[in-house]
């Protein structure tokens, strides 16, 4: 399953699909990878949380 990550900022992306230019809103939620991989600026997402290493049997109690 693609990873969702949200947009800080207005983008243009071209839909795969019909070849039109689209307007993408600060707050949008992007899980297609093929929209995705057209948004390079790092900026233009939220940032991710930190990953929390995985506790294991030991570290549960």
């Amino acid at each position: 399953m693609p990873a969702t990550r949200v947009l800080t900022t207005a983008v243009f992306v071209t839909d795969p699909k019909t070849h039109e230019t689209i307007l993408l809103q600060p707050g949008t939620e992007v899980s297609d990878p093929a929209i995705a991989d057209q948004i390079t600026h790092p900026d233009a997402w939220t940032p991710e949380p930190p990953r929390q290493p995985r506790r294991g049997k030991a570290q549960a109690s």
